[in-house]
């Protein structure tokens, strides 16, 4: 399996698991089980880190879907630095004490 495959099934993972989390009861605040296309829409966009969401999470999701969102969020981003970085070593670019301090 190439290395693009792989990013590419691991934010699929990714993605596909926390829709599952958020569609449980205990992620939304009635406790009802949550739409599957919010759910797909809402987990996306948090890995992907674009932070779109077609509901408002402060009042549908419960803590519980919060926190879910938020690492979401940080596993989005964790894995795009790290795609990023990986890119960026393919590509034969070495990294300076200034870009480590940055980084």
């Amino acid at each position: 399996m190439t290395v693009s495959r792989t990013i590419c099934l691991g934010f699929l993972t990714v993605i596909i698991l926390g829709a599952l989390l958020l569609m449980m009861p205990f992620s939304t605040n009635d406790g009802s089980w949550n739409d599957p296309i919010t759910a797909i829409f809402t987990s996306t966009s948090a890995v992907c880190v674009t932070g779109l969401s077609v509901v408002d999470v402060g009042k549908y999701y419960s803590f519980w879907g919060q926190l879910c969102l938020l690492f979401l969020v940080q596993i989005g981003g964790l894995g795009y630095m790290t795609a990023t970085t990986f890119l960026l070593l393919l590509l034969g670019r070495r990294f300076g004490l200034k870009d480590k301090i940055a980084g």
